[in-house]
């Protein structure tokens, strides 16, 4: 039964017709239980907050565990070989065609702080990051800051961030917030925000609290009439939302595998732009070295780094249980493809958050956030953790951040889910 003809229509209001909905291919390939194992009886909008396992997934872990009973079946191929493949699958699934530009890291921190380390910044430049912007990518540039005197301005959405004391922005300095049933693009207070004293600007492709969608291309740009290096933290949209860095050209992109790539915790990727791959990685490890592949010759100390990304790697990225698991997921995305995840999700929250709207919840515009990853505002007097107990006790999974009840939904969702999170909502309402 659809959300329209149940208990979240108002009395007095005469029931419409739901719009017939066609199914897509993807739809009915993915549907159900064959690509997820989600209990039947939950409705999981939070892939924002931590994938389900697929099952190929699940199953390369579990096969990569029993292989570990016995050592011997190892030889040195296996340290290299499955890090490689992976290089090729994300290089492919950025627009690369140089998988020798990705490095393997063990979170999006690391790889952040890897760029941080190889980005010349000093007293009178600026760097630009996003207000409330996820705390990895910003804890690396306060530290940045407060060791090179540069200045950090915090972009607030509808304003220009500004420099607190010691160089620093605040959450509140140089901006006002965005209000309003219409607020301003991050898009265009970004720009605003990158002078010609902008060396670095740091940003995602949507923001992690509500979806809200930032340009890349256009600032990407402004990053470079600036002579600005550009980062980009995608955790929270490479895999559901088309990215390509020959259109955006940053010098650095990286995204944790556990969300949207739908891999295990403890991984992530970055590609890496040429004039970055002469840097000084975050620790000398032995598999960072040229000709490592080489175990005998170990004990004659390389001090030339391997070509290209690999010298930021993390230590033992070889992961024999992780690694796996990460190849296994970064197939079945690519075989989904970005692209693909997106329409299915455009198309299943459009009728849902049309109604929301209706009783007084507010949603950015289609054309000013993701589908994938969208941010619900209540209406006055409501609270948000209230709003997230009650969609709980109903066994629907969102998370609140900031002010906004978060909601990501993929492929494993169906109108079923949306149906679940208008019901309780609205049922909240007067």
């Amino acid at each position: 039964m659809s959300w329209i003809s149940r208990s979240t229509q108002r009395p007095g209001r005469a029931a419409r017709p739901r719009k017939a909905r066609a199914m897509r291919p993807l739809e009915a390939k993915t549907m159900g239980a064959d690509a997820f194992r989600l209990p039947p009886d939950i409705h999981y909008l939070n892939c924002a907050y931590m994938s389900p396992t697929p099952r190929v997934v699940e199953e390369a872990g579990m096969q990569a565990i029993i292989a570990s009973r016995n050592p011997t079946q190892l030889d040195g191929r296996d340290f290299f070989a499955p890090a490689d493949r992976i290089r090729a699958l994300f290089a492919a699934l950025v627009g690369s065609d140089r998988p020798g530009q990705v490095s393997l890291a063990a979170a999006a921190s690391y790889a952040i702080a890897t760029a941080a380390r190889n980005i010349p910044v000093g007293r009178g430049d600026r760097m630009v990051v996003l207000d409330e912007q996820f705390p990895s990518n910003m804890y690396t540039w306060r530290r940045l800051a407060a060791d090179s005197g540069a200045e950090l301005a915090v972009v607030r959405r509808g304003g220009t961030g500004g420099a607190g004391a010691g160089g620093t922005g605040g959450a509140g300095a140089g901006g006002s917030a965005a209000g309003g049933n219409a607020p301003a693009s991050w898009t265009a207070a970004v720009i605003d925000a990158m002078t010609p004293e902008t060396r670095l600007v740091s940003v995602p492709h949507v923001h992690w609290t509500d979806g809200s969608l930032l340009d890349l291309i256009a600032i990407g740009q402004r990053a470079r009439d600036c002579g600005a290096w550009f980062v980009v933290d995608a955790t929270q949209s490479l895999g559901a939302l088309p990215f390509d860095v020959r259109t955006a050209q940053p010098d650095m992109v990286v995204a944790a595998g556990y969300k949207w790539l739908l891999g295990p915790y403890s991984t992530a990727l970055a590609w890496w732009s040429e004039r970055m791959l002469g840097g000084v990685p975050l620790e000398e490890n032995w598999i960072n070295r040229r000709g490592s592949e080489n175990f005998a010759a170990l004990v004659d100390y390389e001090e030339a780094y391997a070509d290209g990304a690999i010298r930021y790697d993390v230590g033992e990225r070889s992961n024999f249980l992780l690694l796996p698991m990460l190849e296994a997921a970064l197939r079945l995305v690519s075989d989904w493809t970005p692209a693909s995840i997106q329409s299915y999700c455009e198309t299943l929250v459009g009728e849902p958050l049309a109604h929301l709207a209706e009783h007084g919840f507010r949603v950015d515009a289609a054309a000013e956030r993701a589908s994938h990853l969208f941010g619900i505002r209540l209406p006055a007097g409501l609270e948000p953790e209230r709003a997230r107990q009650a969609l709980s006790d109903a066994d629907v999974y969102v998370s609140v951040r900031g002010t906004a009840i978060r909601v990501a939904p993929h492929l494993y969702n169906t109108p079923r889910d949306l149906d679940a999170l208008v019901d309780v909502l609205v049922g909240l309402t007067p």
